[in-house]
């Protein structure tokens, strides 16, 4: 039997009692007697923080992902609501058939079809060559999309039917535990705007699909790398035109630093289909994505109305603006579970925290009950590892490290670090030079809360002898010096899918390189044995066992300092029928249905 702790069952209600009455469309405030100062079919989503680009193969940030889900279509997407995948370019969920002969044996088949009336922005139709062209583009290793191969290796070829060309069968080497649900939730790319030379055209997804052999192709083809030039380049991550995808909205601009607004497209292809496919719901006319980092100018947005949805509002804000009546009679308040979770990531190649005696020591430093009580106002759970409390391998045995500055101290002194000048710092002789443990923790500059952690550990540290140095950074540039790995401490969040979860992005030594997702350099190599077990386990409880394994050896190793997994914090306004949701970003403005409220 699965034991589950009290504070996961607690997570686990409030989601089970959120599902069931939080999301519901806002209806405590109908528009009827509230005079909005907007009255347009257009909905003002404010953005924490700057995306990093608009081209769903290379982002990397959620800021982003809200925009790109209004320009680019998936084959199948994650309903809000019911955190299922359904259908969205596809027709259907794929057919799947186990491969018993030729090449592929003991792989697996996956057949889809996209709609017949699919069409790209010029009229051209959506195809099966398209989907190839997409997976030849993130199997191309000069693409910045590690990040996204990591959960494609297990794919063989494409196949598109000759007489139908909206058919397709992707096959697969081998089974592979996020098979389907990988290959379902691909976005789709048109060939002939992101390479329009052709120069993917000569190859075959089998070509590029093995990792060594598509390195040898690019060293002997300049194209390859031209086209990854190419990709890669701002223009088709910014410029109108070179934006351009299946979905309801086109892209109108960007200003950096201000505001992304995209349009409705007029007799968009998906619009008679909505009835029977929601997941091509599109209801305002125009978004306008408003870049807030700040949260004290995110409040006075809020409460002048100039932002119809914002989430990741700090704890103790959202508890003042559920006391303001001006607020509450415009906005609902809604705080679903997020699918999240929070730490502290510690660069392992730096020579100060190579050893895990010292991470272990770090993460007896930060009186976490403390933080979720005083600065997140109880609006969270302690994780004690990588994955998310309500999956049901969670490690729940895992005792929450504790508070503890003088087991910090010794676990220093069995490390080598101890104060030898007498100037309240530890110490330590590293290649010769007399080191003393200064840290520099870099946070984003948009959140207050984020501040308050890092004041907090700050403080914390110091009565070990560690000295942690706070260095604000905007998102975009603490990003930046987190994938060239030019950091010490940095937080940060991890967002997960409702599906079992593959940890060869985040934990695989594979996966430590700029583009990747192992951005603390944690190489293990049972840690690697582990993932690539689990990948290809399909009994589930088999998988949990090495699920369990896997999380005692992080929990070891500490290459992280897990924090918690939050509550959502989301404000939408009254003018608008409008859902939250357990998924990243907690809302969906294509979603939002303006009210019958008077014209302007």
């Amino acid at each position: 039997m699965i034991k589950i702790s009290p504070a996961v069952l607690l997570l686990m209600l409030s989601f089970f009692l959120w599902r069931c009455q939080d999301s519901s469309p806002a209806s405590g405030g109908q528009a009827s007697g509230v005079d909005f100062k907007r009255k347009d079919n257009v909905v003002y989503a404010r953005l924490p923080a700057e995306p990093d680009r608009l081209n769903p193969i290379l982002a990397a940030s959620t800021y982003a992902r809200v925009v790109n889900e209004q320009l680019f279509l998936n084959l199948l997407h994650f309903n809000p609501t019911t955190l299922e995948l359904e259908p969205q370019l596809a027709k259907a969920p794929p057919v799947v058939k186990e491969i018993t002969e030729g090449p592929n044996a003991g792989g697996v088949a996956y057949t889809f079809e996209i709609h017949e009336t699919a069409v790209w922005d010029d009229g051209s139709p959506i195809t099966g060559h398209d989907l190839a062209f997409t997976l030849k583009a993130i199997l191309n290793p000069k693409v910045n999309a590690a990040h996204y191969r990591a959960y494609l290796e297990f794919i063989s070829e494409v196949e598109v039917n000759a007489d139908n060309p909206k058919a397709f069968t992707v096959y697969a080497n081998k089974k592979y535990i996020l098979g389907e649900p990988a290959i379902s939730n691909m976005t789709v790319l048109p060939a002939h705007i992101y390479d329009p030379e052709g120069l993917l055209s000569p190859y075959r997804v089998a070509d590029l699909s093995d990792p060594e052999a598509a390195a040898r192709l690019v060293e002997s083809d300049p194209g390859l790398q031209a086209f990854a030039d190419a990709f890669n380049s701002p223009k088709y991550s910014r410029e109108k035109g070179f934006v351009s995808g299946s979905g309801p909205y086109t892209f109108e601009g960007w200003e950096t630093g201000q505001k992304i607004e995209l349009s409705r497209k007029t007799d968009w292809w998906g619009d008679e289909l909505q009835a029977d496919y929601p997941m091509l719901s599109a209801a305002p006319e125009r978004l306008v994505f408003t870049i807030i980092p700040d949260q004290t100018a995110m409040l006075a947005a809020l409460k002048d109305e100039q932002i119809d949805v914002t989430s990741q509002i700090d704890a103790e804000d959202f508890a003042g603006l559920r006391d303001n009546e001006l607020v509450s009679g415009r906005y609902e308040l809604h705080t679903p579970p997020a699918l999240v979770y929070y730490f502290i990531g510690l660069n392992n190649k730096s020579p100060k925290l190579a050893d895990k005696r010292v991470r272990r020591a770090l993460a007896h430093l930060l009186d976490v009950d403390e933080l979720i009580n005083t600065l997140y106002n109880g609006l969270a759970t302690r994780t004690v590892g990588p994955f998310h409390p309500t999956k049901p391998y969670y490690h729940d045995e895992l005792p929450p490290i504790p508070f503890d500055p003088e087991q910090a101290r010794s676990l220093l002194a069995e490390a080598g670090w101890e104060d030898t000048n007498g100037n309240g710092i530890v110490d330590k002789n590293l290649n010769g030079v007399l080191t003393e443990l200064e840290l520099d923790y870099i946070i984003s500059s948009a959140s207050k809360f984020a501040n308050n952690q890092a004041l907090l550990f700050q403080d914390n540290a110091k009565r070990a002898g560690v000295s942690i140095n706070i260095e604000p950074k905007e998102f975009t540039v603490l990003i930046d010096q987190v994938k060239k790995r030019d950091y010490e401490i940095y937080s940060s969040g991890w967002g997960q899918a409702p599906i079992p979860d593959d940890p060869k992005q985040l934990w695989h030594s594979e996966s430590d390189t700029p583009s990747g997702g192992n951005r603390v350099s944690f190489r293990n190599e049972e840690a690697d044995r582990l993932i690539e077990a689990i990948q290809v386990t399909l009994d589930e409880q088999k998988r949990r066992e090495l699920y369990l394994e896997f999380q005692e050896l992080i929990y070891e190793e500490q290459p992280y300092i897990f924090l918690f997994s939050p509550l959502e914090r989301i404000a939408i306004s009254k003018r608008f029928e409008a859902m939250a949701s357990a998924r990243r970003p907690g809302f969906f403005v294509q979603d939002f249905v303006l009210r019958d409220v008077a014209p302007q």
